[in-house]
């Protein structure tokens, strides 16, 4: 990530006043000053300091403070959410987190994954580019120098036909050296002005984006990661289902044998057991796929990943967006529903709201929309006068002239200084039809913008009650956990004394597998949730992962 200095910033703000002050100086296009730099307002918050509260109100800026932004506006940062260098895990120790055989956490994984993966190589090398595009604006605003030296080497001779035959000197080499500089500065061109407003503004795009990229590789990895989860839990769970049902196939096999059951019971078991070693099996290359999806975003193999701790408590990891209540109400320990009642500033229209303003893909359709803006009165502009200074300075020398014997030597400076200035007044239908097609495009920007605020409102709605829902259905499934092994202990003894038969056990049990399995698959999907909230509402940081993290063990 290129990191701007203080003075790298101050350079730019003094260059881009240096070149309105020499555009507007002039009188002639006064009239124009209406296309001006134009402020967009967007609602987004800097991060907060020592004196204010952690979680304060969206602060409204402009884009140019954008500009240079080493983290983005709405992260509370601890640490920096691309480390300088791979970091060992909070939990593994001083140990090298890399030993084979040794599990890896989620932080851990990030932060190597911020590295090498591909993707995120991609989006910081895009960034770096993009940044160029400001210089490049800025020199059109900006004088322009250049220099043609040239040198001629003459040979004449006369031919035998000519009257020169007849003078000495018909035979002669003669040289001529000239240079000239020449050096232009726009004045008055509303058309470089608007090109430059867009690559200032191309700039500011590119940080959002860069910023976007990050909170997806935090989803990217926390994805792949929770799935590599998903998969071990599986693995054991089939596995545990196997010896299940492996104690069953014994007992009734040994009541067959003792004439006290049907061999139907036998059956039952045995088919049961080669079901749940299928499911084995392909839960194991399932893990091999899922784990191939996190090594290909780390870059090297990942032995074993940190599983979630039975009894973490997941109703913390997404806050508020960003609001602090007088009174704070703390919010229920289990959601009454996918959309509960909370406290004001924790609603899912305040999540909606924040994500509306803040979401960093929005904030890049605004500016999308600037740029259009910026891009047709540049259109508009091509018809418009230009005036430029232009000043040269020129020396020829030269000891001798072409079609003349007689020797001379000549040496002329030339400088000159003046106005240009240019009037365009036919262009063929050309800039008409540039002006039609940059007003369909800026109307283009305006939709897209829209269906960009629709889309991250519409995930704030999905991810909210996926977290929310999540909560309760967590809780239901615990329950159904412990009705579920009632259910098989019940089930198991009752067939023990013959009141029930195998089948009845083995429903039972793949009741209870499945719903551990669903269990699990909860408390991912919860969390992955909850970082998908704050992704969408542009809050994610790297404390939220380190605050996932903690509740690994």
């Amino acid at each position: 990530m290129t990191r701007f200095t203080f003075d790298h910033i101050g350079l730019r703000k003094l260059l881009s006043r240096f070149a309105h002050l020499i555009l507007f100086a002039g009188s002639i296009l006064g009239s124009l000053h209406a296309f001006g730099q134009t402020s967009v307002t967007v609602v987004t918050q800097t991060v907060p300091t020592q004196a204010a509260s952690k979680n304060a109100l969206p602060m409204p800026v402009t884009p140019q403070s954008l500009t240079g932004l080493e983290v983005p506006p709405n992260m509370v940062i601890a640490k920096p959410a691309i480390p300088q260098a791979p970091v060992l895990s909070n939990i593994a120790g001083a140990k090298d987190a890399n030993v084979t055989g040794q599990a890896m956490d989620l932080i851990t994984l990030y932060q190597e994954a911020a590295f090498s993966d591909p993707v995120m190589t991609s989006a910081r090398f895009q960034y770096v580019a993009s940044q160029e595009q400001y210089w490049q604006g800025l020199s059109l605003l900006l004088p322009q120098v250049n220099a043609a030296p040239g040198w001629t080497r003459y040979y004449q001779h006369a031919a035998n036909n000519s009257s020169l035959q007849t003078y000495p000197g018909n035979a002669r080499v003669f040289g001529q050296k000239n240079y000239t500089v020449t050096l232009t500065q726009p004045l008055i061109n509303v058309a470089s002005l608007e090109l430059y407003k867009v690559a200032d503004l191309t700039t500011k795009i590119a940080d959002l984006q860069f910023y976007q990229a990050q909170q997806d590789l935090i989803i990217r990895v926390s994805q792949a990661y929770f799935d590599v989860l998903t998969s071990q839990d599986n693995v054991v769970l089939y596995q545990e289902k196997m010896g299940l049902i492996k104690r069953q196939l014994d007992q009734a096999q040994a009541k067959f044998d003792a004439g006290l059951a049907t061999i139907v019971d036998v059956n039952t078991a045995q088919a049961n057991y080669d079901l749940a070693n299928s499911q084995e099996i392909i839960s194991q290359a399932d893990l091999i796929v899922k784990r191939g999806v996190l090594e290909q975003l780390v870059g090297h193999p990942v032995p074993a990943v940190k599983p979630l701790a039975k009894n973490a408590q997941l109703e913390g990891v997404a806050k508020d967006p960003r609001t602090t209540l007088k009174n704070p109400v703390p919010s229920p320990a289990v959601a009454d529903s996918v959309n509960p009642k909370l406290p004001a500033g924790q609603t899912l229209n305040d999540w909606i709201h924040q994500a509306e303003n803040a979401n960093f893909n929005v904030l890049a359709g605004k500016l999308n929309v600037d740029v259009a803006e910026a891009t047709y009165r540049g259109a508009l502009a091509a018809n418009y006068p230009t005036l430029n200074f232009g000043a040269t300075a020129g020396y020829n020398t030269n000891n001798g002239s072409t079609y003349s014997t007689q020797p001379s030597q000549t040496n002329i400076y030339n400088n000159t200084v003046g106005l240009t200035l240019n009037i365009p007044i036919y262009s063929g239908g050309y800039n008409t039809s540039v002006i039609r097609q940059n007003a369909a495009l800026l109307d283009k920007a305006k939709s897209d913008y829209d269906n960009l605020r629709r889309t991250a409102a519409q995930n704030v709605r999905q991810a909210f009650t996926g977290f929310y829902g999540g909560l309760a259905t967590v809780k239901a499934y615990e329950a159904a956990e412990k009705s579920g092994v009632s259910a098989l202990e019940s089930s198991q003894l009752g067939f023990e004394v013959g009141t029930l038969i195998n089948l009845d056990v083995l429903v039972a049990l793949d009741s209870l597998i499945t719903t551990r399995a669903q269990l699990a698959q909860s408390r991912y999907s919860t969390l992955l949730n909850a970082i998908k909230l704050k992704s969408t509402a542009g809050t994610l940081s790297d404390e939220d992962l380190m605050a996932i993290n903690t509740l690994l063990r």
